[in-house]
């Protein structure tokens, strides 16, 4: 029991991790177009994002196990991308929010940050053996409605938080590498 906890509370850090440019976003958009339209946006997409994940870990099942481990290959190098571009220096182009939005193109906007969180998830759900899977979406989810819920709260917060967001993005690179070097690695959540 304490494994599947342990899993559970690793993926939602994973979750967490890699969603603080959708955080950062969601402070932006809160102030902007209201916490509603803002944080139903943030919802929709991670839902379309954890979904599709347990979608490709599940639909993994036909390959030969051997191969599902090698899924840590796209998480390792989007975090190894990430960790260069740091070093160079390089700064992510700030998105623009307009004004008005509806809630399908924030979810859409969202969904366009969150290409991490799904390479992230996505081996990591395809490797665990199901129990694990199941505890390891269920961190996730809660992740993302910890991540919502302090949409709402931020209202008040948003000048501080955004600034904390922006530090914590540095983290994402070690977290996909970490990612990816776990599911390379034979633990104790494989299905093998």
């Amino acid at each position: 029991m304490s494994a599947l906890l342990g899993f559970a509370a690793s993926a939602a850090l994973a979750q967490i991790l890699t969603n603080l440019d959708n955080l950062a976003l969601l402070l932006a958009l809160v102030v902007a177009t209201g916490p509603r339209t803002a944080v139903g946006g943030y919802l929709l997409a991670q839902a379309v994002v954890l979904s599709a994940a347990l979608a490709v870990a599940l639909g993994l099942g036909g390959l030969p196990l051997d191969w599902v481990g090698y899924l840590g290959l796209v998480p390792l190098a989007l975090g190894l991308h990430g960790i260069a571009a740091q070093w160079r220096g390089q700064e992510k182009v700030e998105q623009q929010v307009l004004e008005q939005r509806s809630l399908v193109a924030t979810a859409v906007l969202f969904l366009s940050l969150s290409l991490d969180s799904f390479s992230v998830l996505a081996p990591l759900l395809a490797e665990s053996a199901p129990a694990f899977r199941w505890a390891g979406l269920a961190g996730a989810a809660f992740a993302v409605l910890v991540l919502g819920m302090g949409g709402f709260a931020a209202v008040g917060l948003r000048r501080g938080l955004g600034h904390w967001a922006a530090r914590l993005e540095a983290l994402a690179p070690w977290v996909m590498l970490g990612a990816g070097l776990y599911v390379l690695s034979n633990t104790g959540t494989d299905l093998v």
